[in-house]
């Protein structure tokens, strides 16, 4: 959860158009310098449909209902007038690519995962650093858009979001477990240290989230795993880190989750074309 409040979404501010004709697109890039997890902005929207991407590190974006984890290679459709805001861990480059719905095959309607083949960051990337002429500019934005749109680049289930509760009288619970996903502590002692009563937290959860707590829990502890497996983290430290006993049990809850092992996981992403070499 996001250290704003209902308040500050509803204040969210609406930045202008940053996209000026002929052009199709323009994208600004984020870095965080090493040592420094660079703080979320003010939640704020804008007129034209946004593609948040990670090319280094581990970048966090905040939705009012919900934060989704992207690592390098993996983005997210929003759309237009959607408030939002977002942290970058130490080392991580974030980029975001806005696009007016005129421009696209058709406008973005919901969050969506994208995976952002190496040649289209390196495109993007390329095109906010170089000098070009107006026309080979926007030929090449054109072919980007094609490229961002291939149904192939939908990203698969399961990686990426947490739910996030609305009801306030939770925020401090959630923004505990998302400090500290492996707390030892039981959801008794946990709902206890922050003065909250069972059917309280367990109604607002089924009502805004529709899940369980231990489910809403395990999400959390898988995501931050997937991103800690994939960083380098050795298997057992991240059974540790997120809250399982042993390594074997930690495995167990992976593989239902994701349905492959951790090791598998690990080898399939940085296998995938759209990540290679951007674990870095």
């Amino acid at each position: 959860m996001s250290p704003y409040r209902q308040a500050d979404w509803d204040a969210a501010r609406a930045h202008p158009s940053t996209v000026e004709e002929p052009y199709l697109m323009t994208t600004g890039v984020v870095v965080a310098d090493q040592g420094v997890s660079r703080p979320l902005a003010a939640p704020h929207s804008h007129p034209d449909a946004m593609l948040a991407w990670c090319y280094r590190g581990t970048v966090w974006v905040y939705l009012q209902d919900a934060v989704w984890r992207l690592a390098p290679g993996q983005g997210i459709w929003v759309p237009a007038g959607t408030p939002h805001t977002s942290r970058h861990e130490p080392g991580s480059t974030g980029c975001y690519t806005y696009l007016p719905d005129a421009a696209l095959v058709a406008p973005v309607a919901t969050i969506t995962r994208v995976l952002v083949a190496r040649a289209v960051q390196e495109m993007l990337l390329h095109l906010g650093a170089d000098d070009m002429d107006d026309g080979l500019r926007v030929r090449i934005q054109a072919v980007i858009l094609e490229m961002l749109q291939q149904p192939s680049l939908q990203a698969s289930d399961g990686w990426g979001e947490v739910p996030l509760p609305a009801d306030e009288r939770l925020r401090p619970l959630v923004q505990a477990v998302l400090a500290d996903p492996g707390d030892p502590r039981t959801a008794r002692e946990l709902f206890d240290a922050h003065g909250l009563h069972e059917r309280t937290v367990l109604r607002v959860l089924q009502r805004d989230v529709g899940m369980t707590f231990a489910r809403w829990r395990a999400g959390v502890r898988m995501t931050q795993a997937a991103r800690m497996l994939v960083d380098g983290t050795p298997v057992g430290l991240v059974a540790h880190r997120t809250g399982y006993g042993t390594t074997s049990a930690f495995s167990a809850a992976f593989k239902q989750r994701f349905g492959m092992t951790p090791r598998e996981h690990v080898a399939r992403v940085r296998a995938n074309p759209a990540h290679h070499l951007y674990w870095r």
